[in-house]
């Protein structure tokens, strides 16, 4: 009985936790126009490059955070893929970029520090167009060498990008911890296919 009351009590809770979420989070209900396009990959003196641009991914309410000192996490997974014709394709790289957004009230600049796995570098801004520009564009990202695509097969490029929520409330993250906070999610967005064969 008192399993069974318990159960129905953390039920009720999380039923009532979960309508709260999508009233006070309406915009992660619903998918955003936000996405990345277009998405080309290229080699150059036997590397791969990615380049991509992510479209419409301030909105207003991420600007306005931003300006009120709130710091921002975008995320860029891009991912290298081999394909195959009668079964999954084949994950050969992946790769995770990661711009941090902040806006000092005081000087009225924008610092954005950009890390990936090979460095970490930080660039000041003080227009909002140049700095949403910087995060927004990726050109001739470095994937991986040449070598890493078999002759024969076919490889196309996968990215998508997500910004997570600054906070969560602490009710929300003890019942909600499943769900992610994101204030901004795109589909995959997908590049034409390369050949090995002819890449040599």
């Amino acid at each position: 009985m008192i399993l069974a009351g318990m159960r129905s009590l953390l039920n009720m809770l999380l039923t009532k936790s979960l309508a709260l979420f999508f009233l006070l989070f309406p915009s992660l209900a619903i998918a955003g126009r936000e996405r990345i396009d277009p998405v080309q990959v290229e080699i150059i003196h036997d590397e791969i490059f990615a380049s991509f641009e992510l479209k419409e991914g301030f909105n207003r309410k991420i600007e306005k955070e931003i300006h009120d000192g709130i710091e921002k996490d975008f995320y860029y997974y891009v991912l290298l893929n081999k394909k195959h014709e009668n079964w999954f394709d084949e994950e050969v790289v992946a790769k995770t970029i990661r711009y941090t957004v902040k806006y000092d009230t005081l000087k009225k600049i924008y610092t954005v520090r950009r890390q990936d796995e090979r460095a970490t570098a930080e660039q000041v801004f003080d227009r909002v167009e140049d700095m949403r520009a910087f995060v927004s564009e990726k050109r001739r990202f470095p994937m991986a060498a040449r070598s890493h695509l078999e002759p024969g097969h076919r490889y196309f490029l996968r990215v998508k990008a997500q910004m997570k929520a600054s906070h969560v409330p602490l009710y929300l993250d003890r019942f909600l911890f499943f769900i992610p906070f994101l204030e901004l999610d795109t589909p995959w967005a997908q590049s034409r296919s390369i050949y090995a064969e002819t890449a040599q």
